[in-house]
């Protein structure tokens, strides 16, 4: 029998209610509990809310409707009142040593309100990661004003096993690399970095702390067992609504930034949780998939086939697009295949995003991916700093000529770290301290009001099929 060499009790802070394993916070697990640790989740997904983001998604008509009540159950309005109480019942009940709390942008004052609970009860060292905490410690040290609270900057894996193990043995946790540590007298220690991880010495995600609801994701009309999987960490490009520039910068000199598992790795995990919960879609949830040397996609797709042979889900860019790799994706079973557009407008693109390819070399790569009959989705954002409605009428023109199977219509979202919040915060879209509360919020701009953005998000299959003209 093995003795458990401590407990952690995961803190899920999901306050938009749809499902879906986090596959971050399933590997946390995974090392701890390859560390010997034992580990719970109390999670908030299907407490707090109904399901936001499945609601706002149906608006825009790109969506299939599905009825979720067989999979993620009905949700009632009395649940968010009962949530203290259950979190409280829980820690008694299970009294963990370490609380881990993981959260993102959307999420964060949600988070304070929960470990603020904690803290009227109970004296457990807190660690709280994610996104939020990588791009604005100062931010979350400072709102966290509690004694013994550690943020976690950056890749947790590892910190977290050594913060876990410190607090179990008794040890100062104060100089851990990765680890901002407010101490009882309200000091802050800063630790640096530490290098960036080795992807192939990671154990596999751990399903076993999740509700089992979680393991299912509409997906074309249906509801699957959806497995999100990492191939590789990392971005080589610089788009300014994204927070992978922040990260470069972050860990210059501490490795390479963009990292690769090894085929075999991958598919060794695929096929182990596969067989344990009954996996039917996977999703490689890699930024740019087809970004990988020819030799690597040749044995991957070699080995996929062989010892996987499921649908599966990817996202790329346009320039990665070639008819050979297209061709070998079509044999292997590729479902999906998502290719980001963002917006129609080149010189917008280039000039505000930092996406420098041109509309030729979208089209064509929508062509080669639609000529194989492959499923596409096109990735489009509105409503970002400097767009103009008017630019509305280049968007719907490229999306209908590129004639994707769906699409991924979404708001721009300030998100920490990014340049794009900067830009919005200098046009007076947001406040400097602006805290996002839900992903789904429809933001303004000086030349494109909020009312008009949500009026494009509800009838943008509209206009792409031609029902509705832009006419500014």
């Amino acid at each position: 029998m093995i003795v458990s060499k401590g407990k952690v009790l995961f803190i899920y802070p999901n306050n938009e209610g749809s499902g879906g394993i986090p596959n971050g916070l399933a590997l946390l697990s995974g090392v701890l509990k390859a560390a010997d640790f034992d580990t719970r989740c109390f999670d908030t997904s299907f407490l707090q809310s109904p399901p936001i983001t499945y609601y706002q998604r149906s608006k825009h008509r790109f969506y299939e409707d599905v009825d979720y009540l067989p999979y993620w159950g009905g949700w009632a309005e009395d649940l968010p009142v009962k949530i203290p109480s259950m979190l409280v019942d829980c820690i008694r009940e299970y009294q963990p040593d370490v609380i881990g709390i993981t959260h993102v942008d959307a999420c964060f004052e949600y988070m304070e309100s929960l470990v603020a609970i904690i803290r009227e009860q109970f004296d457990i060292p807190i660690i709280v990661g994610g996104i939020t905490c990588t791009s604005s410690p100062e931010l979350v040290i400072r709102n966290m004003n509690i004694d013994c609270v550690c943020v976690c900057v950056g890749e947790g894996e590892e910190a977290l096993v050594e913060f876990a193990t410190c607090v179990v043995e008794g040890r100062d946790y104060s100089n851990i690399r990765n680890l901002w540590v407010r101490k009882k007298n309200g000091e802050v220690v800063r630790n640096p970095l530490r290098p960036l991880i080795d992807l192939d010495k990671l154990p596999y995600q751990d399903w076993s702390i999740f509700d089992k609801r979680h393991h299912y994701k509409p997906y074309c009309g249906k509801f699957y067992k959806t497995l999100f999987i990492e191939m590789a960490r990392g971005c080589h490009y610089s788009c300014t609504y994204c927070v992978n520039n922040m990260f470069r910068r972050m860990y210059k000199g501490l490795g390479k930034y963009v990292r690769s598992r090894t085929a075999d790795r991958t598919i060794d995990e695929i096929c182990y949780l596969r067989d344990l919960w009954g996996i039917e879609l996977l999703f490689f949830i890699d930024d740019n998939f087809l970004g990988m040397p020819a030799e690597r996609f040749e044995y991957f797709c070699e080995q996929y086939k062989k010892r996987v042979n499921l649908p599966f889900y990817i996202q790329t860019r346009s320039e990665t697009v070639k008819e050979g790799y297209i061709r070998r994706l079509k044999d292997i079973g590729v479902s999906t295949i998502a290719i980001g557009v963002e917006h129609g407008n080149e010189q917008y693109r280039k000039t505000h995003m930092r996406r420098m390819m041109k509309n030729e070399s979208i089209i064509k790569a929508f062509d080669i991916v639609n000529g194989f009959g492959i499923r596409t989705t096109a990735n489009v954002i509105i409503g970002m700093p400097g767009e103009r409605e008017e630019m509305m009428k280049d968007t719907v023109e490229l999306i209908r000529r590129v004639k994707p199977g769906s699409v991924s219509l979404n708001f721009f979202t300030p998100y920490r770290g990014t340049e794009m919040r900067a830009m919005a915060v200098t046009e007076g879209t947001i406040p400097q301290e602006h805290i996002i509360t839900e992903t789904n919020t429809c933001y303004g701009t000086p030349d494109f009001p909020a009312e008009r953005i949500q009026h494009y998000y509800e009838n943008f299959k509209k206009y792409v099929d031609g029902e509705l003209t832009v006419n500014c």
